[in-house]
C-alpha cells in the first residue's frame, strides 16, 4: 500500500476527509435528553405501614398538618378506596379525622439540575392518583411550587381537585397530571398535598403513587 509519505497530497485529502467525517458524528454541542427519578420520596405512602381505621399514622419523608397521613386500603369500618393505580400498594394518604384542611408537605433540592435547567429545555411532570368519598365533596390537590435560591416563587405546577361528578359518586383515585416548563434559576420545589372537608366529620381527600419527574438536555 503506498504511504502519506510518497504521496503528500493523497495524504492530506485523506486526512481531511476523515476529520469531515469525524466532525459531521462528534461536533454536535447538543445533550442528550433524560429523565430524573421521581423526585417526591415516599410518594406512594409505603415507607412505613400506613394506619388502620380511620387514624392515619405519620408518613415518612413528609412533614403533616392537621393530622393527615398514610392509612391502609380496605380499613375496617370505614368506607375506604380499594386500589386504583397499578402499583397502589398497601397504603394511600388520607386527610384524617375531625380537620377541615390538612396537608403534607416535603422541600426537594434540585441544584444538582441547575446547569441544565439554566441553559433551558428542562420540562416537569406532576402526576398521581387523587380521590374522594362517594358523593362527598372533599377533595385534594398536589401542588408542586418552583423557588430560587433565595426562596422566591418562580412558578407552580398543580393537579387535582378530583370531584364527586369526575369520581361518578364513586369511592376512587383517578389518576391526574400535569407539564410544564421548569423556570430558570430553580433550586428546590415545594411540594404540598393538601386535604379539604367539605362535609363530615372526616377529611375524604386521598392521593397516592404521587410524582414529580424532570425531562431534558442534561437530566
Amino acid at each position: 500500500m503506498a504511504s502519506f509519505a510518497r504521496f503528500p497530497a493523497l495524504g492530506v485529502f485523506l486526512l481531511s476527509a476523515l476529520a469531515l467525517v469525524s466532525g459531521g458524528c462528534g461536533s454536535s454541542s447538543s445533550t442528550s435528553s433524560g429523565t430524573s427519578p421521581n423526585l417526591i420520596l415516599n410518594g406512594n405512602a409505603e415507607a412505613a405501614a400506613g394506619g388502620t381505621c380511620d387514624t392515619p399514622v405519620k408518613a415518612p419523608d413528609w412533614t403533616s398538618s392537621g393530622g393527615a397521613g398514610a392509612i391502609q386500603y380496605g380499613s375496617a369500618g370505614i368506607g375506604y378506596p380499594v386500589p386504583g393505580a397499578p402499583d397502589a400498594g398497601k397504603s394511600f394518604f388520607s386527610g384524617g379525622p375531625d380537620n377541615a384542611t390538612s396537608s403534607l408537605t416535603q422541600t426537594i433540592d434540585v441544584s444538582q439540575y441547575a446547569t441544565a435547567i439554566d441553559a433551558g429545555g428542562v420540562t416537569y411532570t406532576l402526576e398521581g392518583y387523587i380521590g374522594g368519598y362517594s358523593d362527598q365533596g372533599d377533595y385534594a390537590t398536589l401542588t408542586a411550587t418552583f423557588k430560587d435560591a433565595n426562596g422566591a416563587t418562580l412558578g407552580k405546577g398543580t393537579i387535582g381537585p378530583v370531584t364527586p361528578a369526575d369520581r361518578k359518586d364513586m369511592t376512587e383515585l383517578l389518576e391526574r397530571s400535569s407539564t410544564g416548563a421548569v423556570p430558570d434559576n430553580t433550586s428546590s420545589v415545594l411540594v404540598v398535598l393538601a386535604m379539604t372537608r367539605e362535609c363530615g366529620a372526616y377529611n375524604d381527600g386521598y392521593a397516592n403513587d404521587l410524582s414529580l419527574v424532570f425531562t431534558g438536555p442534561g437530566i
